[in-house]
């Protein structure tokens, strides 16, 4: 067999430009970019799917390779971009849970400290930390980082090297990060009902009996009522996951199979 200069250009561009567009998956989706994960095991990772799936790119997908060194470098750029993109959305599903962990933990008082002095060298509260924690186990559990991953190496092979696809505009993300938050804050709502229904009753008794000074106290019972609304949480995360990355999945699918059959 003859190798020409010509295809080992091919081939090592196309595989730089894959495994740009993996890494990129790797740098910003909060289940492949832990600080504990080493950024050169990362880049061989990258390196190694792209390897495994240039058979699949030489048969199936319209390959549209950079000639000139600009070009290279435009295409490493936009493929680093929809890698790091697709990720970026995984993140913003995932803000409906960190809202609403946010809000238990402003209310039942673990994150005080930080609502007097924010330090952004420290997390944001120690509930949030463990929701965080838990929905990604969740994501491990449920394979869906592999799905991820799958998605990434089917637009490989249906989005052509230095294209975006229109559906991943700035209109989409916004509706994207809105309905996140919505999602959220609806599941909050026990959240915010159940210390409502503390303060309420702490207030009338204060009221009622005023020597009995309840609200001297009332700190130390919002702590176990924390527990009690997370024992009611938890086994629902999952299916609370599921749902809030749905839209991320949807808007990458979106983008990736418009491009099908092109």
């Amino acid at each position: 067999m003859t190798f020409s200069s010509l295809m080992i250009q091919q081939f090592t561009v196309a595989l730089m430009l894959t495994s740009i567009r993996v890494f990129g998956l790797f740098l910003t989706a909060p289940m492949l970019s832990f600080r504990a994960f080493p950024m050169q095991f990362r880049v061989m990772i990258s390196v190694l799917i792209a390897f495994m799936v240039m058979p699949v790119i030489n048969n199936g997908a319209a390959i549209n390779l950079p000639t000139t060194v600009m070009m290279n470098f435009y295409a490493a750029g936009l493929e680093l971009a929809i890698g790091a993109f697709i990720g970026f959305t995984i993140r913003i599903g995932l803000m409906a849970v960190e809202v609403a962990a946010e809000v238990l933990s402003f209310l039942s008082g673990f994150s005080y400290a930080s609502t007097t002095y924010r330090d952004p060298s420290l997390e944001s509260g120690l509930v949030s930390v463990f929701f965080n924690l838990m929905a990604l186990a969740y994501i491990f559990t449920l394979n869906l980082h592999l799905v991820f991953i799958d998605v990434v190496l089917q637009s490989i092979k249906t989005l052509p090297f230095g294209s975006w696809p229109t559906e991943w505009s700035m209109q989409n993300m916004m509706v994207l990060v809105s309905e996140s938050f919505q999602l959220g804050l609806i599941i909050s709502i026990p959240i915010f009902l159940a210390y409502l229904m503390f303060n309420l009753i702490q207030g009338f008794l204060g009221r009622t009996s005023p020597q009995l000074n309840l609200f001297s106290v009332g700190f130390a019972f919002t702590i176990p009522l924390a527990f009690f609304v997370m024992t009611l949480i938890i086994p629902e995360l999952k299916s609370i996951v599921i749902h809030a990355l749905e839209n991320s999945l949807g808007l990458v699918r979106n983008g990736v199979e418009t491009h099908i059959g092109r």
